[in-house]
């Protein structure tokens, strides 16, 4: 269903075979360190100036760079396939969250729980999600991510079927447990996709559209989620056995379609980092440091802030202090410390980090109320196709910021008698343009910002920063 939702996106936004120029720029057999050079991050590539009326910034290339199929697939069919299934990493990242958004009362009363437990329907997913993606990106880096996804596709739809089973006051122990193990495996998925695109693509129109293309994954997953959850309300546990079936399907289509990358090399005479080389303290410090705080975070709110919810937040942020002390000094750290010298990159993780905050019918009335989620989705993601090599990056991000603080104000002066098609449709509508515009021009900047052996370390600190904050929403 994730794919098939894709289509009319991917129509629209892969359209390399008919409008190359004649003179295509093949991909070079090892791109150069962008650590060196920050302005080849796809976000500063744009046509001259003299076209745009803009100034152009330092580094920029004067045309964008085109490029044609990557040398790891045969043919365009299996490279589209094979973004689909890393695309479906965005789709199942917040599919896990719609599907229950929207029947949190049903399982609440199937499950025997108290309304202050409601929020780790979702969050327990979150919660593991949170401490896999900040070590799953260099696990991916320093090692073959192919196994690593479709072992946690598989993973995945083993415990999402085990879940199904658990809806009972009995079993809920193990349904919370099913849910987390759930989210541990999208975690890997997220990172690792991350990984394996940010090594295959080299900045250009090619791997603008592809990331394009991904930042419409994430509502189109959750639209897809809360229609799921609406119409299987009264049959929650077929919600997690066709999600299960999803998951299968996609690590079939990953086990065909995902080249059996090796870690690469940052130049021709540098050596291949290895599993030897991995952080094991540092990850054990973020890990540590991330889960108190998403803890502490989720609980917060349904405790009233008790002395132990604020406490475990603050250890968290100690664990992370402690974790900066120990990259410095790491021969391999889990971030690269280059990245933090990066002109401009403190500034978009610190705006991206911000950007996602904190926003009674029925389950399928709410469902259909998300609508909206999908379709402004895929044309943001076509505008950030179309424009992201014309326009600078930080006029993208400054868009998305812009839709993030204009959308919740349509909902500030609605009543109860106010009709959703008045303000509530726009609102969401609007806000829907954040996210989406937002991870185009981030992840775009960051993969570009690294070396190839950085790309699922890098990319998985921008999926962690929205992770965290998004918690503050209970």
């Amino acid at each position: 269903m994730a794919f098939a939702s894709q289509s009319v996106t991917l129509a629209n936004v892969w359209t390399v075979s008919q409008d190359l120029p004649q003179d295509i720029v093949p991909q070079p057999a090892s791109p150069p360190d962008t650590l060196a050079d920050p302005g080849l991050e796809l976000a500063r590539i744009r046509t001259a100036a003299s076209h745009a009326g803009l100034p152009v910034e330092g580094g920029s290339p004067t045309a964008p760079i085109y490029q044609g199929i990557p040398r790891e697939f045969k043919s365009l069919a299996a490279e589209i396939v094979f973004v689909l299934v890393c695309t479906s990493s965005q789709v199942i990242l917040s599919l896990g969250l719609g599907q229950v958004v929207v029947v949190q009362t049903a399982f609440r009363v199937a499950l025997g729980i108290h309304p202050t437990q409601v929020p780790w329907l979702a969050s327990s997913a979150v919660l593991a999600s949170g401490l896999s993606v900040i070590i799953a990106g260099s696990l991916a880096d320093l090692g073959p991510p192919k196994p690593m996804m479709v072992g946690a596709f598989l993973w995945a739809a083993l415990w999402n079927m085990v879940a199904s089973f658990a809806i009972s006051p009995r079993l809920r122990i193990l349904f919370f447990v099913s849910r987390g193990l759930q989210g541990f495996a999208v975690g890997i998925v997220v990172s690792a996709s991350m990984s394996i695109l940010g090594r295959i693509y080299q900045p250009g129109i090619r791997k603008n559209r592809v990331f394009s293309l991904m930042s419409a994954g994430a509502p189109f997953g959750f639209w897809i989620g809360c229609v799921q959850g609406g119409v299987l309300d009264n049959h929650l546990p077929w919600i997690f056995r066709s999600t299960s079936l999803l998951f299968f399907m996609i690590a079939v289509a990953a086990f065909l379609v995902l080249p059996p990358l090796t870690p690469a090399k940052d130049s021709a005479d540098a050596d291949a980092p290895s599993l030897r080389q991995f952080d094991y303290f540092g990850a054990l410090l973020a890990s540590t440091g991330c889960g108190l705080i998403l803890f502490g975070l989720t609980q917060g709110s349904s405790a009233h802030w008790s002395p132990y919810t604020y406490s475990l937040v603050i250890v968290g942020l100690l664990m992370f202090v402690g974790f900066y002390f120990v990259e410095r000094s790491v021969a391999r750290p889990l971030i690269p410390n280059g990245l933090w010298r990066t002109p401009d990159f403190a500034p978009l993780l610190l705006t991206y980090f911000l950007g996602f905050g904190a926003f009674r019918a029925s389950s399928l009335t709410t469902a259909l109320y998300f609508l909206p989620n999908g379709i402004p989705g895929a044309l943001a993601a076509w505008i950030v196709s179309k424009t992201l090599h014309i326009f600078p990056g930080h006029w993208i991000l400054t868009a998305s910021m812009l839709a993030f603080a204009l959308g919740p104000a349509f909902f500030l002066p609605q009543t109860p008698d106010t009709s959703y098609w008045a303000l509530s449709l726009p609102g969401v509508t609007l806000a829907t343009f954040g996210p989406d515009l937002s991870f185009a021009a981030a992840s775009i900047f960051v993969t570009s910002s690294v070396p190839r052996s950085y790309q699922g370390s890098a990319g998985s600190l921008l999926i962690q920063a929205r992770t965290d904050l998004a918690r503050t929403d209970r």
